[in-house]
């Protein structure tokens, strides 16, 4: 009876191996690719940091490669002529994302994870053109300018303490997002500094944290159950956490709506992004669902705080080792702005050198060193190498800005290399915000804001180092520790400051 149960379970080990084997559709002209192991694929040459792993596999196979995740095939590319190509000539083809068992509940009425079509197309047309457009963005200045200007007032309060610059950035940024999105501010004053506000700090930061990436076992078809079941457990609770507070955002508007009878004349520059899909949820209805509403409100709550805030907080360690650096954007802003008012929106495009750090900050410290994956809808050609239906694309986007023959001396802080090149004009050098279809819609705002805060801090603060936690080059960028900063006000501002 054993040696019965044995044959059985090798039989089915048998079988399943040559249905696997056969999953692996054979494709002429591939990308050149690592010898593969039978089951795990490529899996085992996968030792952290990814893209580290990932860019030393590119440098001995080629700079278009193409790897197995289990069962599915992976294309992984950094460099700008391949880039340009999948964006390009083969970006309809590279729009979808892929839908992983583990995170499939994130996928329901989802911005960043939602198949590429009506729907998303709606929502991206939406986002272009009452969210991310210039008119809103410059009507949405004033919001920019004081929530800063209430964090300069904290600073300046606070005196020659540390303080924790990722929940002060948290807290500016979200509070950004919550007054354009819903009307109001959601943190007040030094309501970080107890504990009630720090649980409730704690609890927000978690629902709308950045979604972990696939599992291991996303990538066998025979652990799909249990896929799905570590989704389940991660993700439910959280989701449903997330969902009761976005629409308890849009009742109180709905109930704020019935309550008034008549709308002021002019007011329409004060609407609130959920005011102004409430009123076209009136005209169509079948496109302006609440889910559609609290999809576009996730998006800016997930995705418009965590890079701003990361981006600040690299800028911020990268200046602070850096004085000459440093110094010379303050002399830049002193120059154009001057010590009398603290600088706004206007005062931007003089900035040159600040526009030049803030690229350089995107250069070597990415808020996230691989683009999110794509996916392959049909076959197509990269590189004169033939990609099969259902590839997934991985966009090394560290191994790109590190490039040594891209970027003199990549590994070095050098704000001056952009000197003439806007971030946006670098070509397919410089992808921190994605590209194509599924690009980060909020691309404008973010090179409209984070200069802005910064500037203001430069200006008005003489900053001393506590903890620094990120290194040249990207090569750490998990924090070890929560970065501390004494945040001194000038001398020179001192009259300033004490107007605000």
């Amino acid at each position: 009876m054993e040696i019965m149960q044995a044959l059985l379970y090798i039989g089915f080990l048998f079988s399943f191996f040559l249905i696997f084997l056969s999953s692996r559709v054979q494709h002429k002209n591939l990308p050149p690719s690592p010898p593969t192991s039978p089951i795990l694929g490529h899996l085992h040459l996968l030792k952290k940091p990814f893209h580290h792993a990932l860019h030393n596999l590119s440098d001995k196979y080629g700079s278009v490669l193409f790897l197995w995740f289990g069962w599915r095939p992976v294309l992984v590319i950094s460099t700008p002529s391949a880039i340009e190509e999948c964006f390009t000539k083969n970006d309809v083809i590279f729009a979808n994302r892929p839908l992983f068992p583990s995170t499939k509940l994130l996928a329901k009425d989802s911005f960043v994870m939602s198949p590429y079509g009506p729907y998303l197309r709606n929502l991206r047309r939406f986002a272009t053109s009452e969210i991310f457009s210039s008119a809103r963005i410059q009507m949405t200045s004033i919001i920019r300018t004081d929530e800063i200007r209430c964090l300069v007032k904290k600073l300046f309060a606070v005196g020659n303490r540390e303080v924790e610059v990722n929940s002060l950035f948290y807290m500016l940024t979200f509070n950004i997002m919550m007054r354009m999105v819903y009307g109001e501010r959601y943190f007040e004053g030094h309501e970080l500094e107890s504990e009630k506000g720090r649980a409730k700090f704690n609890d927000v930061n978690l629902i709308f944290g950045s979604p972990s990436g696939p599992c291991v076992s996303d990538f066998f078809p025979f652990l799909k159950f249990v896929s799905s079941l570590i989704g389940n457990v991660k993700f439910k609770r959280l989701l449903k956490k997330r969902d009761v507070f976005l629409q308890n955002l849009i009742d109180t508007h709905r109930r704020k709506k019935r309550s008034c009878s008549t709308t002021e004349e002019g007011d329409e520059k004060r609407k609130s992004i959920i005011e102004v899909m409430l009123l076209l949820q009136e005209s169509e209805p079948e496109l302006y669902t609440d889910d559609i509403i609290k999809a576009i409100i996730k998006v800016m709550l997930v995705g418009g705080t965590e890079t701003s805030i990361t981006t600040l907080e690299a800028a911020v360690s990268f200046l602070i080792s850096h004085p000459n650096e440093f110094n010379k954007a303050r002399d830049e802003i002193d120059f154009n702005v001057g010590q009398s008012r603290l600088m706004n929106d206007d005062d931007l495009s003089k900035l040159k050198y600040l526009h030049c750090i803030i690229n350089e900050t995107l250069r070597l410290g990415p808020t996230v060193p691989l683009i999110p994956v794509h996916e392959s809808s049909r076959e197509c050609v990269v590189g004169g190498f033939s990609v099969p239906k259902g590839t997934l694309l991985i966009v090394n986007t560290w191994a790109l800005h590190n490039d040594p023959k891209l970027w003199g001396d990549p590994a070095l802080f050098r704000p001056e290399r952009f000197n003439g090149v806007e971030g946006e004009k670098a070509g397919f050098k410089l992808v921190p915000f994605g590209l194509g279809r599924r690009a980060c819609p909020g691309e404008s705002l973010a090179r409209r804001f984070i200069p802005l805060a910064l500037g203001t801090l430069i200006q008005c603060f003489d900053w001393e180092k506590v903890e620094v936690n990120y290194e040249e080059g990207g090569k750490k960028m998990e924090k070890a520790k929560l970065m501390q900063v004494v945040f001194r006000p000038r001398e020179a501002l001192m009259d300033t400051l004490f107007k605000l």
